[in-house]
């Protein structure tokens, strides 16, 4: 008996030490284990830039592209579950585009003219998010994170061409615009602000999976009347120092 007793014994205690620790409340309001968690992040975009629909009567279509971001942000706790989170990253973005438009000649013939090209832009994106955090485990914490972003303009490149079918020569120009009493190239703003939102995990405190997506709400164009709107996806992975 005394034998059983102590198997019995042992088997508690070895199915106690074996047990994890009691899981974090899921939605915790306790003070923050640290004040501050700044982070690095790397990862890729997928972005769109647009021009109204109105602006060429045959065809508008601008496609989505691939770049780049890095950055770094910092965590502000006020209690565990919520932070504020400013940051600053470079993206990269780019797109193809496809244009086509009735363009009048001298004599007041109508014909179309296409416009093919790739444009890439490089920016300083300065986002200042609301994030709360969701303990899922012990080692899984969700993120769900929303607010305002700045983006600074830092190059805008344009590569292509238009085809004129009444003519046996092309121009490249940046990009070819269409107004009645001529042809003028498009120019982008340098500044942009919008909303940034997204969500991700940090596993074990300090890796971290991310998408987020921002939405411009400023013209892309500095002719108004060109419209537009600057879009993109971010995936990033980081570490929290």
């Amino acid at each position: 008996m005394k034998r059983f007793h102590t198997l019995a014994t042992a088997i508690l205690i070895a199915a106690g030490a074996s047990m994890p620790a009691a899981a974090a409340d899921f939605f915790s309001t306790a003070k923050p284990a640290s004040m501050i968690d700044l982070g690095v992040h790397a990862g890729v975009t997928t972005s769109n830039r647009t021009m109204a629909s109105g602006v060429f009567d045959l065809w508008n279509h601008n496609s989505w592209g691939t770049g780049i971001t890095a950055g770094v942000n910092a965590d502000i706790y006020f209690r565990d579950w919520i932070s504020i989170q400013p940051g600053i990253f470079f993206e990269s973005r780019s797109g193809n585009y496809a244009y086509s438009n009735t363009h009048t000649t001298a004599t007041g013939l109508q014909q179309p003219y296409t416009q093919l090209g790739h444009a890439r832009s490089y920016n300083l994106s300065i986002p200042v998010l609301a994030s709360a955090h969701f303990n899922v485990t012990n080692n899984v914490r969700w993120n769900v994170e929303l607010g305002p972003y700045f983006q600074i303009g830092l190059s805008n490149k344009f590569s292509g061409k238009a085809e004129f079918p009444s003519s046996d020569s092309t121009v490249d120009p940046d990009l070819l615009m269409t107004p009645e009493t001529g042809y003028t190239t498009a120019k982008t703003k340098g500044f942009d602000f919008g909303i940034k939102f997204g969500t991700g995990l940090t596993i074990l405190k300090h890796y971290n999976f991310s998408i987020h997506y921002e939405a411009g709400a400023l013209n892309v164009w500095k002719d108004s009347a060109l419209g537009g709107r600057n879009k993109a996806w971010t995936f990033t992975v980081g570490y929290l120092f």
